[in-house]
């Protein structure tokens, strides 16, 4: 399943640019190099692969884009919570006629007929289905095949591509090209095999990536009762929704007017067998056979043949730019977009290195975050799970992951994460609960199995509403590194912004009572204690809180401040969670009585 963030746009107007072919090419995004894939093959231009080309089309006014967010986010703003309608994004950021127009000429003029070309409902894409052969020559490049060196899988990509130089200024990035952006999928061949129910370590290879960490088995299958009881004496050691509700302070309640967005990613799937054994384990008031509604985008399937911790553990959103609508032999062609209305909230458990994808892309995709804030969605995304390593726990070879190429992890940069650190989405990092200590008593940040994802960004400037609380983390408890091991400029952005539990998660997966471990819980269980301030907001008539972060960082006192604990990595202790905001947890943990009284206050 693949989800959509284009936003719909309105009507352009019509303008005619000419654009000879001849024109001389520039070079538009060059690629250095990646670790993490391996050249195997130049691809045979002999019209077999045919790849589905997407132009990202210069949008207007996005420089204006941050303060038209401010201004119906920020909770001093007399516009507070009014959001925007998907016409009045569509007319604001529409790319001009004039860019448009000078797109389609060059690909006519280089062969690409004009019936084979398409402009996306939000009319920011242009879209063509061509062979390697076309797709060389318009762009001046050479493809090959690569192989992900920890999973095996394939990618086509190119090292860089030109366009002509008239055209630089109407086109933003071009795909599939030098955007190592595919979803690394596990070896199937692993989906048949037990995963072993000892205790795993960060960073050794049952850690895969952003997926969940599993921990031990509590009750089997076979067994005839749990192997413990849960209460809150023992939140120490199996969180349960009772021990959340007692962290975070928020009641056991039910929806009737608020939305939240879980998203699962074929083949990965909830199995409902799972979720009536944990209703029966840990939710008895929740009837057997309760499940989410399902809503299929791009031909996503909630398939149960192969069952296992890879496949059913992650119900959460994720990345995925895959070919859509998906040209090749049995791939989905219809098309989805505008169809499913977006939640008021939506969580995702998944993302990349920055240092995998060009800026030019990041950015791109941030802005449309941006979008979803105008439109009212809060936009939630775990932090990782490596400290201030990135994915596996990989560190960078050079200052800032100049050239995207990684090491073991044992030295190197701190290598931070992607969407994570876009300033229009709230990162969430993880906390525990102190070993030994009750539920009551201030949490630490993560440092069972997983070490909550912190930093500061290589891409993306430092945010206004967050300005004040940098400076401070800075000013008062300046790290030790140097610019070898971070972006120490205090001129970026720093994530993440807010924290949840992320140890000894209490979950059913496969017939099996076990524990799970990282942000990939943190995220969602945020996420829940916002919508229920979104139900709460609606039923007194007002709108979703929408983007949070503002309200966040105006508002400090309403989370919990996690003051201990860190986020090792690269062959560092990493950062330290300290008083204030940190690059470890954030400003902290959530209040639900406090932060509800916040936004049930704002218009």
């Amino acid at each position: 399943m693949r989800f959509s963030f284009v936003t719909v746009v309105g009507a352009l107007a019509v303008c005619t640019l000419a654009l000879p072919a001849s024109v001389p090419h520039v070079v538009h995004e060059r690629r250095s190099s990646s670790s993490s894939w391996s050249e195997v093959a130049r691809i045979k231009p002999d019209g077999r692969i045919t790849l589905p080309v997407r132009i990202g089309i210069t949008q207007n006014n996005l420089e204006r884009g941050h303060d038209f967010l401010m201004d119906i986010s920020d909770p001093s703003s007399e516009n507070y919570g009014k959001h925007w309608t998907a016409e009045q994004i569509a007319e604001t950021f529409a790319p001009s006629a004039e860019s448009v127009d000078a797109i389609r000429t060059w690909l006519t003029a280089s062969g690409i007929d004009p019936s084979r070309v398409s402009l996306t409902h939000g009319r920011n894409w242009l879209h063509f289905n061509a062979s390697i052969a076309e797709v060389e020559s318009l762009l001046h490049t050479k493809y090959k095949y690569y192989a992900h060196e920890g999973s095996g899988q394939g990618h086509l990509a190119c090292d860089e591509y030109s366009v002509p130089k008239a055209l630089r200024q109407h086109v933003d990035m071009i795909m599939p090209t030098v955007h190592f952006d595919t979803k690394i999928v596990s070896d199937p061949s692993q989906d048949k095999v037990k995963r072993d129910t000892s205790f795993v370590k960060p960073g050794s290879p049952d850690n895969t990536a952003w997926q969940p960490k599993k921990g031990k088995v509590i009750a089997s299958p076979n067994a005839a009762s749990p192997l413990v009881s849960y209460t809150l004496a023992n939140c120490n050691q199996y969180i349960t929704p009772d021990c959340l509700r007692a962290l975070y302070n928020f009641p056991n309640c039910t929806l009737a007017k608020s939305s939240y967005g879980i998203v699962e990613y074929t083949p990965q799937a909830f199995l409902q067998s799972d979720l009536n054994l944990f209703y029966s384990n840990l939710a008895r008031e929740i009837p057997s056979g309760t499940a989410p509604i399902f809503a299929s985008i791009d031909g996503g399937v909630a398939q149960t043949t192969t069952q296992s911790f890879r496949n059913n553990a992650e119900s959460d959103l994720d990345l995925d730019d895959s070919p859509y609508p998906d040209p090749s032999p049995g791939g989905y062609k219809s098309k989805d977009c505008g169809r499913y209305a977006p939640a008021s909230v939506i969580s995702t458990s998944y993302g990349y290195n920055e240092a995998d994808l060009t800026a030019a892309y990041e950015q791109r995709q941030c802005y449309e975050y941006m979008k979803l804030g105008l439109a009212g969605v809060s936009v939630l995304y775990s932090s990782g799970d490596y400290g201030v390593a990135g994915n596996g726990g990989q560190c960078c070879s050079k200052a800032k992951c100049a050239g995207g190429t990684y090491n073991s992890g044992a030295t190197g940069t701190f290598n931070p994460s992607f969407p994570g650190t876009c300033p229009y989405v709230t990162s969430v990092g993880a906390t525990q609960i102190v070993p030994g200590a009750s539920v009551t008593a201030p949490e630490e940040a993560c440092e069972t199995v997983i070490y909550s994802g912190g930093g500061f960004s290589n891409v993306f400037p430092l945010p206004s509403y967050q300005s004040s609380a940098v400076k401070a983390y800075f000013t008062n408890h300046q790290p030790a590194y140097t610019a070898t091991q971070y972006n120490n400029s205090q001129t970026v952005r720093g994530y993440p912004d807010i924290s949840a539990n992320g140890a000894n998660y209490v979950v059913a997966v496969d017939g099996t009572i076990s524990l799970i471990y990282g942000t990939s819980a943190s995220s969602p269980t945020l996420g829940s204690i916002i919508t229920l301030i979104n139900e709460q907001r609606v039923n007194g008539g007002k709108s979703a809180v929408g983007f949070l972060n503002p309200t966040l960082y105006a508002n400090p006192s309403m989370l919990n401040d996690i003051t201990s604990g860190g986020n090792q990595g690269c062959g560092t202790p990493g950062f330290t969670a300290v008083t204030g905001w940190d690059p470890v947890t954030g400003l902290g943990t959530p209040n639900y009585q406090k932060m509800l009284s916040v936004f049930m206050a704002l218009p």
